[in-house]
């Protein structure tokens, strides 16, 4: 009774109002497992997920730039004309990707149940920050050495790296899905003039009042 009665207290909790989003302005989004699943990076689920990303990197005017896998959530720098376009990007990613894990798994019921969250990128600093923070996601819990970069993210795929990480700690044959190159500025130059990423930087601790973030609705 008492977790039914938690479920609707969130269920008819009023919207954030939206922070304004301009064209040129790339998106942070983190989405969250349900509890209780099994976890994104292992197995099938892995391959669901990099399937998933793949098919969805450049859908309904959103664009999938870099992302992170964790094993309960996922982070994603995206692109988008508006925040319509990343409503109907994020649905087409979330929702086929909700229905091939409760196969996978056996299950029935909510995959990602909360809304997804999603912060503006407004300035150089921003966006850098944001790049170390998604491509280095693994380190920030503890699932990746400090030398070495996170397969189940893009990082291998980033061409910001100071120093580039070394052939030995790549796969030969390692999964990575496909995502968009990059066109606004931030996310092409304008995050370089504070210097490359470093692949022992460590991503800072997002703070709960951090201005220009805001709860958007998804579907799964």
């Amino acid at each position: 009774m008492r977790r039914r009665i938690q479920q609707l207290e969130f269920e008819f909790r009023p919207h954030r109002q939206r922070s304004r989003k301009k064209r040129n302005e790339p998106l942070h989004v983190t989405v969250h497992l349900a509890d209780g699943l099994p976890s994104l990076c292992r197995g099938g689920a892995l391959q669901f997920v990099l399937a998933a990303l793949s098919a969805s990197s450049d859908r309904h005017g959103m664009r999938i730039i870099h992302y992170s896998i964790q094993r309960d959530h996922l982070h994603l720098l995206v692109e988008a004309e508006d925040r319509e376009c990343v409503a109907r990007g994020m649905n087409a990613l979330l929702s086929p990707l909700a229905r091939a894990l409760n196969k996978l798994w056996g299950r029935r019921g909510k995959v990602f149940p909360e809304r997804y969250r999603d912060e503006v990128l407004s300035t150089p600093t921003q966006a850098r920050n944001a790049l170390r923070y998604v491509l280095q996601n693994g380190k920030k819990h503890g699932v990746v050495l400090p030398s070495s970069i996170d397969l189940c993210s893009s990082a291998p795929v980033f061409d910001g790296w100071k120093t580039g990480p070394s052939i030995a700690s790549i796969p030969s044959e390692r999964a990575v899905a496909v995502v968009a190159p990059a066109s606004t500025w931030l996310l092409t130059a304008g995050w370089r003039r504070h210097g490359l990423l470093d692949i022992r930087e460590l991503p800072q601790t997002k703070r709960a009042d951090r201005p220009r973030a805001n709860l958007a609705q998804s579907r799964s």
